[in-house]
């Protein structure tokens, strides 16, 4: 594996955030990792240490109030300011990867972001991967806090409500255990504006996933409770390039990387990144 790379990138309203690299020598392609809400980017290093022996370099980025960046815990006052941080993110990979293919990859709230900035921003790239994104909530999300969602969002948008248990993202109890007592990881239950936020951006993905024309490949545990597998089938249906693909893993949990089937997962998402690091991108 390649040594880690502490970078800080700045983004374009000025917040300092705080990013990582493991890019291998003569790497095929780099994925720009976007995380999920309340973790941060150095959760991706066993990713990267299985891109890297493929030869495919990993970057990520600490969303504003994630893991090593400023501001409050996992509030975030509109969702387009979640896309200043990709555009640095994004940025800095291309100096990374030096010429070399760029892919966008985005875990959970992470792939309600990369979506919602590849339909924003129309960058070339060679390929969008959604990862257990939230594209639709998942059953263990109260229905009632999602109804209340905008009127909380305006008149209590830092309130928190009762937190999600930590056992939804695996079946694997050492990685639940990791992910407890990891201190860059917040515990507590997302702000109501971020909430409506996400929200929002889910409907604004579904309607723009026709739009598209670049390759997608979207992985999902079936039994995923937090983001509904439903809406990684929607996408997918809706989608409007031909080079897609689905795969919805038996059994696994939220965080299909960190499960039981997480080498399985690994390496048939490395196949899809290999087989497409030399086909370029499209918008």
């Amino acid at each position: 594996m390649a040594a880690v790379i502490e970078f800080g990138l700045t983004a374009a309203d000025g917040l300092r955030l705080h990013g990582q690299g493991w890019i291998p020598e003569q790497a095929c392609g780099v994925m720009a990792v976007v995380h999920g809400i309340a973790e941060h980017g150095g959760r991706y290093a066993w990713l990267a240490a299985r891109a890297n022996a493929r030869g495919i370099g990993v970057a990520t980025v600490d969303l504003r109030g994630h893991g090593r960046s400023p501001g409050e815990r996992s509030y975030v006052e509109g969702f387009d300011d979640y896309l200043l941080d990709v555009d640095a993110l994004w940025v800095k990979a291309g100096e990374l990867a030096a010429g070399r293919p760029l892919f966008l990859m985005g875990h959970s709230m992470g792939g309600a972001i990369a979506l919602r900035w590849a339909a924003q921003r129309r960058q070339s790239m060679a390929g969008l991967i959604l990862s257990s994104a939230a594209l639709k909530i998942g059953g263990d999300v109260p229905r009632l806090l999602v109804a209340l969602a905008p009127l909380l969002s305006r008149w209590l948008p830092h309130m928190r409500g009762t937190r999600l248990d930590p056992s939804l993202i695996s079946r694997d109890p050492a990685q639940v255990a990791a992910y407890v007592n990891d201190p860059l990881v917040s515990l507590k239950a997302p702000p109501a504006r971020t909430g409506a936020e996400l929200l929002a951006a889910m409907e604004a993905n579904r309607a723009a996933a026709a739009g598209f024309n670049l390759p997608l490949y979207l992985f999902h545990g079936d039994s995923d409770r937090l983001t509904d597998p439903q809406g990684s089938r929607e996408i997918h249906a809706a989608w409007g390039g031909a080079d897609k693909a689905l795969r919805l893993w038996p059994g696994s949990r939220h965080e299909t990387l960190n499960d039981l089937d997480r080498e399985s997962v690994a390496t048939e998402l490395l196949d899809w990144v290999r087989a497409h690091a030399g086909s370029g991108g499209a918008e």
